[in-house]
């Protein structure tokens, strides 16, 4: 397994792109890999990816699982020198490889599982942290359902109570019209009977149905994405199910929304919906292909409701061509915090193709802002390249993971990760920002390289990366300077810091966004979860007042009382919808985040 770690170098001299300055969004962050790109020397099939809480990369792809360090460097704890492989005898035949990670650290991963040549089951198996299969799960780390004879998994969410929902298409047979299913297993594997007919729902409709993802909304209510018959009056479609696997009838139309880029299309014009994300404010954002002859990147976005968000591009939706009869796939799509929208994919060129990379503004217009006119390539000119999914990460910077493959016969497709710049590179006044727990305090520590104009430097810190807070300002020493600041009261769990530059001149620049995850060993619970009416806080100080909020999971504060000298507190929960939602407790000016599931 040694050639695992071995790093692909010689094809990085001919990789080509653009860039206007070295700190621009959009170029190839140089302090990544070779310039800014690493190809591994591991086989792959269109690898999906996700950027766990430690910052590590974990990476999927037809029974392969790969785990990385954020520098691109193999983790060597997690399964064999990185890579954990998962055949089941050479019976599971992976299709999407959408994989999702539970809260514990597991990874639940689907396949088709070949019970007989010509019967495929859906299939999701599961993996400890460490890469190692967890027998804990289904029958020896796997849990297989039959619908009908062929199934075609496509979509997997884990619920906050650790139920885990699979979504998909299935047939009778390879001449059958495909149906779209969801069903739901309970946390350690086996259908579960609340949900829908004995943990089953089947949908048939009128045309051919290409399901490719699946997510879950913040109040439990589950939605299939899909292409609606591709070649005729094609569509993205989306169906929207109650947590319950009942139809949810006040989504779009009777539990379906429909969306068809242009009003009077040719027989053969094509749209594919590869994958979806839902914002914050609770819209649906849908990317793929779409086009006549020549394919294009194209984007639509929902309402929470179903219905087309008319605000967002031409009427709903956005198609962005690459180059004149090049064809181009949107694969991967991700929001960073301030609704800016990331896709990557692929355009065919020739022989070869190109990985491509775009950020819109959150109205759907290119962010000319990003790279060129807001697209930023990759390209080889001895290789196929694409890319299948894109992150936002904490510190501003975007990632991107892909495929290579040469052009040369015999050549194994290879992994391609890559990282761009974003807005949050280092600004020119900072070198560096870190942030290290040190017993029970976390310290900030930052580097300036000019501070001319600079008057002093506020320390901010998020719960959620998004909304940050001033912990403390200290007086700028007008020259190249290191500093340390120690929040003695940091957030339980993980959290976020960034320095605030402010000049004298009343304008304000930002450091990078810095993530970490304090280990708190205090003893602040809560019971029952999930819960009906009532929940209890236990572990409290007596000696103090504690405010407890309840906020729903975009952080919307939905209750706060305190209590004094009392170890317990009990909330009454009763007139909350049924969802997940978050508990914080603050005592002494510490918080403790805790989540709850209200049934």
């Amino acid at each position: 397994m040694k050639n695992l770690k071995t790093l692909i170098t010689f094809l990085i001299s001919i990789i080509l792109f653009n860039q206007k300055t070295n700190a621009q969004a959009g170029t190839l962050d140089p302090t990544f890999g070779e310039g800014g790109i690493i190809i591994v020397d591991a086989t792959t099939f269109t690898p999906r990816s996700l950027i766990q809480p430690d910052d590590k990369i974990l990476m999927n792809s037809s029974g392969y699982l790969d785990r990385f360090n954020p520098d691109g460097s193999y983790d060597e704890s997690f399964g064999i020198n990185g890579r954990s492989i998962n055949r089941f005898d050479g019976k599971m035949i992976s299709y999407n490889n959408n994989f999702v990670l539970q809260d514990d650290g597991k990874i639940l991963s689907l396949g088709q599982y070949m019970s007989t040549p010509q019967n495929f089951l859906s299939g999701v198996f599961r993996c400890n942290p460490d890469g190692s299969l967890d027998s804990s799960f289904g029958i020896n780390a796997m849990d297989t359902v039959k619908i009908d004879a062929l199934q075609y998994p496509t979509g997997i969410v884990v619920q906050a109570d650790g139920k885990i929902v699979v979504s998909g298409d299935v047939r009778k047979s390879l001449y059958d019209q495909k149906r779209t299913y969801i069903y739901r297993l309970l946390p350690n594997g086996g259908l579960d009977p609340t949900f829908g007919v004995g943990g089953i729902v089947v949908n048939k409709h009128a045309k051919e149905i290409n399901s490719c993802s699946l997510i879950i909304q913040t109040d439990g209510r589950l939605v299939i994405g899909s292409t609606y018959d591709i070649y005729n009056a094609p569509a993205y479609h989306l169906e929207s199910f109650n947590p319950d696997g009942s139809v949810d009838e006040s989504f779009g139309i009777n539990g379906v929304a429909k969306y068809i880029f242009g009003e009077d299309h040719p027989e053969n014009w094509f749209t594919q919906m590869y994958n979806f994300a839902l914002q914050s404010d609770g819209k649906i954002l849908c990317t793929g292909t779409s086009g006549l002859n020549y394919w294009h990147m194209a984007l639509c976005r929902f309402n929470a409701n179903g219905t087309i968000d008319e605000s967002f591009g031409e009427s709903g939706g956005v198609i962005t061509p690459f180059q004149d009869s090049v064809p181009v796939f949107s694969y991967g799509v991700d929001l960073q915090p301030d609704n800016k929208i990331l896709t990557c994919g692929g355009a065919l060129t020739g022989l070869n193709s190109v990985i491509v990379v775009c950020r819109y503004n959150e109205n759907g217009q290119l962010d000319n802002s990003f790279a060129e006119n807001g697209i930023a390539t990759i390209s080889n000119d001895t290789a196929k390249l694409g890319a299948t999914s894109i992150h936002y990460l904490t510190d501003g910077k975007i990632f991107v993971t892909g495929q290579l493959t040469s052009n040369s016969q015999g050549q194994a497709t290879k992994i391609i990760l890559a990282r761009f710049n974003g807005d949050n590179v280092l600004a020119t006044n900072f070198k560096e920002i870190k942030a290290t727990q040190t017993n029970e305090a976390i310290t900030i520590t930052w580097q300036t390289l000019n501070e001319s104009g600079t008057k002093s430097f506020t320390v901010e810190r998020s719960y959620n990366a998004n909304d940050f807070t001033g912990i403390n300002t200290v007086p700028a020493k007008g020259v190249a300077s290191n500093y340390s600041y120690t929040d003695k009261n940091p957030l339980s769990g993980t959290s976020y810091y960034r320095i605030r530059e402010n000049a004298a001149n009343g304008t304000n620049t930002f450091s990078p966004v810095v993530k970490v995850v304090f280990n708190d060993n205090g003893i602040i619970s809560l019971f029952p979860n999930p819960a009906k009416n009532t929940v209890t806080i236990k572990g409290l100080n007596k000696n103090t007042t504690a405010t407890i909020r309840i906020t729903d999971m975009n952080g919307r504060e939905i209750s706060k009382q305190t209590f004094t000298q009392s170890n317990t507190a009990t909330l009454n929960i009763r007139a909350l919808a049924q969802g997940s939602y978050f508990v914080l407790v603050e005592e002494n000016g510490k918080v403790t985040k805790l989540r709850i599931v209200k049934e």
